[in-house]
């Protein structure tokens, strides 16, 4: 991942002298935190964890409009809470929390329109954004037993539509400070799919809850929710000119 972000930086970097003023190249680098909106029947068992986004973001200027590409990290953290559990009373149930963590690597293909009044430009944002699962964590708390985890790999590629709205201002000489709201909507969900045999059930725990994350495509149930996010976005962008 290091290895790739730098190589980026190294080539729009030396675009710095091919660059003309009126149409300059910038690189913008930054981060986000967002949350998902879940099914208003299950607030009381589905919640946000803390969610977040890093980015590096080379773009094009072309008078009023922009467009940019890069790379994103970013996760989806979502916790259940066991509604049959009370912690307080002794019950069957042994795991009274999962917790879900899903990380991506995502291409971003956004453009911008947008219209500067001296040092201050307002943009409306679009796009779409392709995503690659890096891992899938499920996270088991039990009532005797602790935490535990248990890491799957997942074969699929996502697909998102964002929309916004920036601000941004020169700080600095070729310097500026952007801030971005954005609402993504994931229109090709996450492949997760079952591992529950309904013959034999499950091997164990892990593979039970594997598939009980909102959004995931799963041939038993779609458990509502997880598909938009809304969230907020800071980054520092240098342009070459």
């Amino acid at each position: 991942m290091k290895q790739v972000f730098f190589i980026l930086l190294l080539v729009f970097c030396a675009n710095n002298s091919f660059s003309q003023k009126e149409n300059p190249w910038s690189l913008e680098i930054g981060g986000s935190s967002y949350d998902y909106i879940l099914s208003k029947d299950r607030l009381d068992e589905y919640s946000n964890k803390f969610n977040k986004e890093i980015y590096i973001l080379p773009s094009k200027q072309f008078s009023w409009i922009k467009l940019t590409s890069g790379i994103m990290y970013s996760t989806k953290s979502i916790k259940y809470n066991n509604p049959f559990v009370n912690l307080e009373d002794n019950t069957f149930y042994s795991i009274y929390r999962a917790d879900f963590d899903i990380n991506y690597i995502k291409l971003p293909v956004l453009v911008s329109l947008g219209y500067t009044y001296k040092k201050v430009r307002l943009s409306f944002d679009g796009g779409f954004i392709f995503d690659k699962i890096l891992n899938y964590r499920v996270g088991l708390n039990y009532r005797n037993d602790g935490y535990s985890y248990k890491d799957y790999k997942v074969d699929d590629i996502g697909l998102s539509l964002r929309g916004g709205i920036s601000l941004s201002t020169e700080i600095f000489k070729n310097v500026n400070l952007n801030i971005k709201s954005f609402v993504d909507n994931k229109v090709v969900r996450d492949n997760i799919s079952d591992l529950y045999n309904y013959k034999w059930g499950t091997v164990d725990d892990y593979d039970y809850y594997y598939s009980q994350i909102p959004a995931a495509q799963t041939s038993r149930r779609i458990i509502p929710g997880g598909l938009f996010s809304y969230g907020l976005s800071i980054g520092i962008e240098y342009v070459f000119k």
